[in-house]
This record gives structure tokens, sequence and C-alpha cells, in this order.
């Protein structure tokens, strides 16, 4: 039996092995053609090639184009006049929206190979190593909790899938199911994965912490989002110095600050294992990228543009504006300096743009190994404050204070004695623009609160190129905002999906 396992291991490292070139902090096996059984580091099984593949390719298509359609332009953090977006733009997302589908296909997939992992392990348990087991259940539980936290936050009840081979037309779950069924998971990989990284990048159980501390809170679970916060608060992680190092240089992906992150890698040859944001984010006709991509697809809004504190040091890592200087891009032509001609709304976001081909190994057309950070600590500082507040009003509680304060200060910005509700939640949607986090903030607040801040958001754009004469654009939610309509392409392969949600069956 141990004989035929190994043959078994030995065919499954073939296909693998480009797996373990995600990122080279992140991986850092040998190449394929290089590769023998003793080159694997000791107790690293082909499973754990598998495992490390959930940090990237199920998610491609989310990171795509879904992550800031729905975090960001949904909520009015961004404009565009492409058509797909506009739906989010508007408000008016139908079902057969192809960002939509994608993101959807994505989120599932991320859920089909986590319990496709979790099944082959349990097959084989009693030759692996416990703590290659331990391990791959863990990581493959985290995931998959982190992609129905997504899916039931951005479309309600969804199909609960626990195993591998489920029923081919499931039916939609109670939302409080699936949020009983991603805690249930997220209290595994807490008990399960190391308290510290092995490698750059991997998920630790303080990762998992603060994922569910961020579901408790969801949930308006305060003590329990409290309580986890403070465990990760000066523990092992910190914010680092620049905040623009986050987002435009691969060089930085997984500092200190950074918890758990897609790890992405720029391969010329392969496509969907890396991070594509460049490609739309940046200014058409500049060249910075250095080759045909580049097209300003979404920009940032007037109304984010305007949340932003006078020397808020934050503005020019995440949004250009007329006359800021990037001396780090375009180095061979002396740096870029912005104009507002490039863009209708007088500004173009500055965040995961890394830089040219012609100046970088890692940029070919479309593909940067810039990572795309889920959650990262400044994160879990203030969550740590808005738990403490308990959906008051306002706090002057030290611990609170503290924890917000620490992000402030990193922005240049002074230091609040007494703490809002709304400056709280400003402060969110500044130092995570453009990461896909808004509208679920938003979502928290609940329909009528937020649906008073989003009907006073200018949404609009400039008609002229001195960037003067606005045409105004506001946006009313309606009723079913918070819940984004099922993709009709799912819907017709499942009908079932249109019946009312059931309970899940949790023996």
């Amino acid at each position: 039996m141990k004989k035929l396992f190994k043959l078994f291991m030995m065919g499954m490292l073939i296909p693998l092995l480009s797996l373990f070139s995600c990122s080279d902090d992140f991986l850092d096996a040998p190449s394929e053609n290089q590769l023998t059984p003793a080159d694997l580091p000791e107790g690293v099984t082909a499973f754990d090639g598998i495992a490390e593949s959930l940090y990237f390719k199920p998610w491609f298509t989310f990171n795509d184009k879904f992550l800031i359609a729905v975090g960001d332009m949904y909520a009015g953090n961004a404009f565009t006049f492409d058509g797909a977006y506009s739906q989010f733009k508007d408000a008016q997302v139908t079902s057969q929206n192809p960002i939509l589908t994608e993101g959807y296909v994505s989120l599932f997939s991320v859920i089909d190979q986590s319990n496709n992992l979790m099944s082959l392990v349990e097959a084989r348990k009693s030759e692996l190593p416990e703590a290659s087991y331990k391990n791959a259940i863990a990581i493959s539980r985290f995931m998959r909790a982190n992609a129905y936290f997504y899916l039931v936050r951005s479309f309600g009840a969804v199909p609960i899938i626990s195993k591998a081979g489920s029923a081919a037309q499931p039916k939609r779950n109670l939302v409080s199911d699936v949020y009983k069924f991603i805690k249930q998971d997220l209290e595994f990989a807490v008990e399960n994965l190391p308290e510290r990284s092995v490698k750059k990048g991997y998920v630790t159980k303080y990762v998992a912490m603060g994922i569910l501390a961020k579901v408790h809170l969801t949930l308006n679970e305060y003590a329990e989002c409290a309580t986890l916060t403070q465990k990760i608060i000066g523990n092992q992680y910190t914010l680092i110095q620049e905040y623009g190092n986050l987002f435009s240089s691969p060089e930085n992906n997984n500092s200190a600050e950074s918890m758990f992150a897609l790890q992405w890698k720029a391969i010329a040859t392969e496509w969907g294992t890396q991070n594509t944001n460049q490609a739309y984010i940046v200014p058409g006709s500049t060249g910075i990228t250095g080759g045909g991509d580049g097209w300003g697809v979404y920009l940032p809004s007037i109304s984010l543009q305007d949340g932003f504190e006078p020397k808020d040091i934050r503005k020019k890592s995440t949004i250009m504006t007329d006359g800021d200087f990037y001396p780090e891009l375009l180095k061979n032509q002396g740096g870029f300096r912005y104009k507002k001609i490039y863009s209708s709304t007088a500004a173009n976001f500055r965040k995961y743009i890394v830089g040219s081909a012609a100046e970088r190994n890692d940029v070919f057309f479309m593909r940067t190994s810039q990572n795309t950070i889920i959650l990262r600590y400044s994160d879990i500082l203030l969550m740590n404050a808005e738990a403490i507040m308990a959906g008051a009003n306002s706090t002057t509680s030290p611990a609170a204070l503290s924890s917000f304060n620490e992000v402030r200060l990193r922005a240049g910005l002074p230091v609040k004695t007494v703490l809002t509700r709304d400056e709280l939640f400003n402060e969110r949607r500044i130092e995570f623009a453009l990461e896909g986090q808004y509208f679920f903030d938003l979502k928290r607040r609940g329909l009528a609160e937020a649906t008073a801040i989003i009907s006073q958001q200018e949404v609009g754009f400039y008609s002229d190129d001195a960037r003067t004469e606005l045409v105004s654009i506001k946006i009313t939610p309606g009723s079913h905002y918070f819940e984004l309509p099922l993709p009709q392409s799912a819907i017709d392969t499942n009908p079932s999906l249109l019946e009312p949600p059931v309970p899940f069956n949790f023996n």
C-alpha cells in the first residue's frame, strides 16, 4: 500500500510543480526539470502543493474584476464609462452581468478546490504525516470560509457545499446557516493552523482569528470581535512605515502588515497566476506599463477624492491628482507627472500600479506579481476600535482611540480624543480604498444609514478639459441594494436556486 502511495505522490508532483512558483518569497521549490523527491523540504508532500495553489489560481477571476467592482465601484468609490462596470457604478446590476458571473464562479471554484483537497487528504490520512494532514485541512477550511464570506455578503443566501461530490443542484441555505458554517471553518483553522508562518505568505492561526473577528463584526457580535482583535494586536504584525509600498512594489509583498494576501506571479507564458489590476488602473496614453495595456477603466470618484483630509499622506499613494510627481514610475524618462486631463474625474488611482515592463522583469501585458491583500494589520486595529464602540455614535475609550490613532499617525494626521462612528467609517473608506471593502463596510451600517450616505455621494464626472464643468450623478440605492442578483447562468444550470432558502444539515 505504501509503495502505491509513493507512486501516487510522484505522479502528483509533476502537474503540481508550477504551483510551487507562485512567489519568490512565498514558494521556493526547484524547477520542474530539476525536481526529485530529495529536493522537497522535509515533511512536504504533493498535497502541500495543492494547498499552496489555493492562495492564487481559483481566486483569479474574483480578483480580476469582481472584488473592486463590488467592493468599491458599487459603493461609490469609483467612476467608469465601461458598460459592465457601469452597472455597478449605477447600482443597477443585472443577473447577466459578466463580472458578476465571473466572481460567483470563481468563489465557488475556491470552495470546490478546497473540498477536493480535503477529500484527497482524508482518503490518505493514515499515510500522511499528522502535521501535513492538519495543515491541509486547516488551509482548505480557511480558504472555503473566505469564499463563503464574500458570497454571503454579496449574494445573501447561497448553497453550502460541504464536501466534494455533493448534490449537482443544491438549494440555497439560510443566511444564518452560511454564517454558522463560516464560523465553524474558521474556528477549526484557528485551532489547527500554526502560530507563525513557515514561509512568507502562509496563513496562521492569527490570520484565521482576524477573518473570524470580521465575521463577528459583520454580525454585530462586538464582544467576540474585540476579544479576537485584542489577541492579535501587538502579537507579530505591525504597520509598515510607507503605506504606498503595500500596493505598488512586489518586493514588499508579505510585509509585516500583510496578514492574508492572494499570492500572484507574473509569467509571460501563463494566464491565471497573475494580478491584472494594473492593466485596468493605469491612465491611458501615459505609457506607464510599457505595453498595450493601461486603460483607466475605473477612476476615483469625486466623492472619494473629497473624503481625504488635508495633509493625508495616503492620498498620493492611493490616487493621482493634478501635478503629483512619481519618480518611481517611468524612471528612464525622469519620472511621471500626473495631469488631470487624463481622467474625466480629474484623478486616477495609484494603488496597484507597479510600473513598466521595460523597467521590471516581473511585468508583462496584463500581468504583475503584486499581491492582493485581503486582510492587513491596520484592519485589525480599526476593527478593534469599531468593536469597542459597539454600535454607539461615539467613544472616548482609551483602547479604541489607541487602535484608531495608530492608523491615523501613520497617515500623518492628528490624533483624536473622541472617536465618532462617522469618523471611524470614513477612516476605513480612505485606508482601504480600492481594496474591495467599502461596500461591505456600508452594509454593516444598515440599509437606512447606508442609503443616506450613498445618496449624498458625488459620482459624476467633468465634461470639459479644464475639469470644472461637473455633470453631477448621485445614486439612490433600492431596497435590494445589499443583495446582488444570482447569475442567470447559475440559475439556468440549477433552477432550484430560485426556491426559498432551506436550513443546512450540520449533522
